[in-house]
């Protein structure tokens, strides 16, 4: 593109501007299409970045009551707060800095904020040393351009950012970089490469040199939170904690703790949070966690969050743990039912005592069924039959389970909620579990997940429970003959059922599956799960040391196979 379509892109973006200035109604969408435009692009310092600091365009209305001011360059000069600014009359030393610009055009979005001279000397002398960049030195534009900056920069929200972050000159984005990407960041860390972070590259340089292992906490003073985002960094700091003095531990807290929303929120940050969270005072984990308030169910919700407020359940002190409890009760089965908020519920359950959190447990009541069937409900059905200590609740939810309790054996889920009742509930619901399981012994043991439930009551039941379970599992075949055994014996699933009831048989028992395996033994060692029944009988049978010709041969119980 040639000078003059330059010139008449720049033309177009202040003429918008100024009607920008005048309060319209379009307010700065109307200059959206020049700042997306090429010609644009080129124009107003053309080169574009592999990363922006911006993230949008802040789309405000200026005060309609501000007025239009005219100088020889027939643009609007500079405001603060009464004063207009000629940016062509000397500045002192005691200029306005950028944070006090920010501040004051923050306050008056109105006014346009002044300019550093500083900007202006760089933009001349980029000028100057480099013919293949072209930058405006009309003032006007120059003035609608930071003007552009520094609204983006109070509001990072909008679309546009981007691309006029990239549009906008060298000098200006690396005199407002740390300020764009802690706005940007929500006034959190800003991102260790970004312009004007040399000193934490240096830092991190300095802590990958095998030469440097005597550095400690204290050498990276005021560069803690962008140093633990990177993996390097959080490496480092996470190490030094375990030798660190208590004002270096201080020190990290006071750093961290401003930031903890956005670090929370990051893979690195997250790891030396939950390693500081077991070091220093208590005062200042307790503020870090305070922090956090307001914020827990957007955290638990999230892959790095979770883990965070998990850790600051199991430190935080009874108020702390009941007010985020609180936070996760106000959308608890949304919590249950997410991948990473679930683990959050169940660290709740286990850390704060039962009679705190009742509200949680109460809620629950009438869910059982449901929450048992879900992949991340199942588990929280666990630990709330694990810790609630409330006979009422308790009751009436494991009576819920047991009321659906063969559904809920052959559930993927379901399964494990009634192998735990079985393994920590007491006789009278096992007894119950057993009464329910009645006829369909064979049945379950042939299915995936119900095998492994009947191998639980094997285990856990009672000897009369046992007994009623193994005379099913004989007397299918109508009482004649247990040869229904072999199809049991080689079957995947039931497989592990008959060698789990080998262990608990009686003797009579015993001798009906010694029977069914010496009469199909050349078949039964054809199969891999024929083998396993049959070694495991030799294992006992060693064990009890048979007689010789207890299998009508005169070799020894090894000799089975």
């Amino acid at each position: 593109m040639d000078n003059k379509g330059k010139s008449k892109a720049i033309d177009d973006y202040v003429r918008t501007a100024s009607h920008f200035h005048r309060g319209s109604g379009s307010g700065i969408d109307s200059g959206k299409e020049i700042w997306e435009d090429d010609a644009a692009t080129i124009a107003l310092g053309g080169r574009q970045r592999d990363r922006s600091l911006f993230l949008s365009f802040l789309d405000e209305q200026d005060d309609p009551k501000s007025e239009e001011e005219s100088t020889v360059h027939n643009q609007k000069l500079p405001q603060i707060g009464d004063t207009y600014i000629d940016p062509f009359q000397p500045m002192n030393s005691c200029a306005f800095t950028t944070n006090s610009v920010v501040k004051d055009y923050t306050e008056l979005p109105s006014q346009i904020p002044l300019l550093n001279m500083d900007v202006v000397e760089d933009l001349h002398a980029q000028s100057s040393s480099s013919s293949s960049r072209s930058v405006p030195s009309n003032f006007a534009n120059l003035m609608a351009m930071q003007e552009a900056c520094l609204r983006a920069l109070i509001d990072p929200d909008q679309e546009l950012s981007c691309k006029l972050w990239r549009q906008s000159p060298e000098a200006l984005k690396n005199h407002y970089a740390l300020d764009v990407d802690m706005a940007c960041s929500g006034g959190h860390v800003p991102n260790i490469n970004a312009p004007g972070n040399s000193q934490v590259n240096s830092l991190l340089q300095l802590i990958k040199n095998p030469v440097n292992q005597s550095m400690r906490l204290i050498n990276v003073k005021g560069h803690v939170p962008a140093l633990s985002a990177d993996p390097i960094g959080s490496c480092f700091i996470r190490q030094k904690l375990d030798e660190a003095t208590t004002g270096e531990i201080v020190m990290l807290y006071k750093e961290i703790t401003p930031h903890i929303l956005t670090l929370a929120t990051d893979a690195f940050p997250t790891y030396v949070i939950q390693k500081l969270l077991e070091h220093g005072p208590a005062v200042y984990f307790r503020i870090l966690i305070a922090n956090l308030m307001g914020h827990v169910l957007h955290l638990s919700l999230h892959l790095y969050g979770c883990r965070v407020i998990q850790k600051a359940f199991e430190i935080s002190d009874i108020d702390q743990q009941i007010k985020m409890a609180t936070e996760l009760d106000s959308n608890l089965f949304k919590c249950i039912c997410d991948q990473h908020a679930n683990h959050a519920v169940q660290k709740c359950m286990e850390c704060v005592q039962p009679q705190y959190i009742q509200f949680i447990y109460r809620r629950l009541c009438g869910k059982a069924k449901m929450l048992s069937t879900h992949p991340f409900g199942c588990h929280v059905v666990q630990k709330i039959l694990e810790f609630c200590k409330d006979p009422q609740i308790m009751d009436m939810f494991i009576t819920e389970i047991l009321d659906c309790v063969k559904e809920l054996s052959v559930d993927p889920y379901g399964n494990y909620v009634v192998q735990y009742i079985v393994e920590h509930g007491g006789p009278r619901h096992r007894q119950i579990i057993m009464l329910k399981f009645a006829g369909s012994i064979v049945q379950m043991s042939h299915q995936k997940h119900s095998s492994k439930v009947i191998e639980k009551c094997l285990i856990y039941g009672s000897y009369h429970d046992c007994k009623l379970l193994i005379n099913e599992i004989l007397s299918a075949g109508g009482g004649q003959t247990a040869d229904h055994l072999m199809g049991m014996i080689i079957h995947q699933y039931a497989n592990c059922v008959v060698r789990q009831m080998i262990d608990v048989v009686n003797d009579w028992q015993f001798n009906v599956i010694m029977d069914v395996l010496r009469r199909n033994r050349d078949t039964l060692v054809m199969y891999a799960q024929g083998r396993q029944v049959i070694a495991q009988v030799e294992r006992l049978l060693n064990g009890m040391a048979p007689s010789p010709d207890f299998f009508g041969q005169t070799s020894s119980s090894s000799q089975f196979i």
